[in-house]
């Protein structure tokens, strides 16, 4: 069998299956294009059954279009029914920060009618966004399904504003308050938050980003805090002052805690006065009397004002006549270093004389008078009065003599040895072991108190001999004068001795060397000196009776005149 096509043969058909149409023949997009195609082409691709198998899909192909656009029709008539959302939706309530995550809640919210998107979810405050999108089958009542945004908002928490827990006293290092209702994960602390001094200090509290203050603001506010004043204290060096001799004033060293000024007054400015420079209070006596002085010190920078305290003044004003003086003003006056401001060499004071020194009983009133202030004072030692017997009341120059004046001989007298001899030099002498000892102890014990030990170089080897490696120091309370000391030059004895000694203000100045017997002060006398002859054996230096140098026999007796110190 063939298939013809306008009276042509196309092609030969074979033996015809058994084909059936299936009751629902199922519509597919290519069955129209084929449905399209050009039958003479169709020949070559189809064979005759299935062309008209396609005739037939193509006539269902049709009446399914028609079916569809009926189908879209109604299906837009029954999407205008739909219901429309009438309000975007809205945060319902009011959500503050806890510190963990929370959701809003939602006024017009149908979440069967709207999607929901955006941030649904936060720990921190602030604000939010979401998106609400109408699901299928709805619309906004303007019309509209596109996503709509809606804000939603966490809120602060409240805080209370720190204040300053507890207190803070001033120690010298630098201190920090404690806060009461601070909590550093909730506010930032600044401005001072330390402080050494005692004083009022800002600090500043600023909420951080979840807090907020109570009265609802989020800026810094500032707290004041304090460090408390210490206790203030207030010493002195010393609590009584004495002002005696040639002593007119006297400090007192104030300590005290922090930088107060010190103050000072005293209770009777006819005794003493008072000023002070700094913690130093110079107290300045005026007349004999007592006094009180009242130190104070102001509060200070970091303590508080201490209680006063009291210096008790005693002035015992040295008199500008030496003689007015008792020994131990005029010590004072010497210890000071005021007395060469207060006398002169030459002065003289009563000494009341009661003993028996050698062979001589002395029992009397005599005058010691000032060789000199300080004399040789880098070997002799400062702060000092030299003196020397003496002199009595009416001003003439006097030396003590005893019965043996003028005779050789070995007994108690004013010899400077028992024998015709200076071997021992000064040191072994008899004069300085046993007459100079004896009359020490004939004075006042208030005068014994005052005369201390002097050192004195000497020829202390004696024999006749210029020798320098004889002249040696000693320490004595009483002694006789040197050589040098007198006449400021040397004549007879050792040559090396005036490397150590000074001559006297008191001849130094022109006074007269001769001295004249305690008991005729008519008769001038030979007074010894301490000075070993180095070119005699048996000689020591003497004093002439015409104020010359010499020098003569050790065991004759002449004048005792001796000096001291006074220091």
């Amino acid at each position: 069998m063939y298939l013809t096509w306008n009276s042509k043969e196309v092609r030969k058909i074979p033996e015809r299956p058994n084909y059936q149409l299936e009751d629902n023949p199922v519509y597919t997009e290519e069955v129209p294009a084929l449905l399209d195609t050009d039958p003479a082409s169709a020949t070559n691709t189809f064979n005759p059954l299935f062309l008209i198998i396609l005739n037939n899909i193509k006539a269902s192909h049709q009446l399914a279009e028609a079916a569809k656009e009926t189908a879209e029709k109604a299906l837009e008539a029954i999407t205008e029914m739909t219901t429309k959302i009438s309000a975007v939706p809205s945060q319902s309530g009011s959500l503050t920060y806890t510190g963990s995550a929370q959701s809003p809640s939602w006024n017009n919210y149908d979440p069967n009618a709207l999607t929901i998107g955006g941030t649904q979810s936060a720990t921190d405050a602030g604000t939010y966004q979401v998106t609400f999108t109408p699901k299928e089958g709805y619309k906004w009542k303007d019309g509209t399904t596109e996503a709509k945004t809606a804000n939603w908002t966490i809120g602060r928490a409240n805080v209370a504003t720190p204040a300053q827990s507890g207190s803070l006293t001033y120690t010298g290092a630098a201190q920090s308050p404690q806060w009461a209702n601070y909590d550093s994960s909730k506010v930032t602390l600044g401005g001072t938050t330390s402080g050494t001094n005692a004083g009022s200090y800002n600090a500043t509290f600023t909420p951080k980003a979840n807090y907020q203050f109570s009265d609802g603001t989020t800026g810094a506010k500032t707290v004041v805090w304090k460090i408390g004043k210490a206790a203030g204290s207030l010493t002195l060096d010393k609590s009584s002052l004495t002002l005696s001799g040639g002593t007119k004033t006297g400090t007192v060293t104030a300590t005290r805690s922090g930088d107060g000024a010190i103050s000072a007054s005293s209770s009777d400015a006819n005794v003493a006065t008072v000023s002070v420079n700094g913690t130093t209070i110079t107290i300045t006596g005026k007349n004999s009397g007592t006094a009180t002085i009242t130190v104070k010190c102001a509060e200070g920078t970091n303590h508080t004002a201490p209680a006063n305290k009291t210096v008790s003044v005693t002035v015992k004003a040295a008199n500008p006549t030496l003689a007015d003086n008792d020994p131990s003003t005029i010590k004072e006056a010497a210890q000071s270093g005021q007395a060469a401001n207060l006398w002169s060499a030459g002065d003289k004071v009563p000494i009341a004389v009661n003993g028996k020194v050698g062979s001589l009983t002395i029992n009397g009133t005599y005058y010691a008078f000032i060789l000199g202030f300080n004399h040789n004072s880098s070997i002799e030692g400062g702060n000092s009065i030299h003196f020397q017997f003496g002199k009595n009341a009416s001003g003439t120059d006097i030396a003590f003599v005893d019965s043996e004046y003028g005779s050789y001989g070995s007994s108690a007298a004013f010899r400077m040895n028992t024998s015709n001899t200076n071997s021992g030099g000064w040191e072994g002498s008899y004069m300085r072991k046993t007459i100079c000892l004896a009359f020490l102890a004939a004075l006042p014990a208030e005068w014994q108190n005052v005369i201390v030990a002097c050192t004195k170089y000497s020829d202390n080897r004696g024999g006749g001999s210029d020798n320098a490696s004889y002249v040696t120091a000693t320490q004595d309370k009483i002694w006789l004068l040197a050589e040098f000391e007198v006449f400021g030059t040397r004549y007879y004895a050792n040559s090396a001795v005036k490397n150590y000694q000074k001559q006297y203000d008191y001849y130094k100045n022109g006074n007269s060397r001769v001295k004249y017997k305690h008991n005729a002060t008519g008769t001038a006398c030979y007074w010894w000196l301490r000075s070993v002859s180095a070119t005699s054996s048996g000689n020591l230096g003497l004093v002439g009776t015409d104020g010359s140098g010499g020098s003569y026999n050790a065991n004759c007796s002449y004048g005792f005149a001796p000096g001291f110190k006074v220091a």
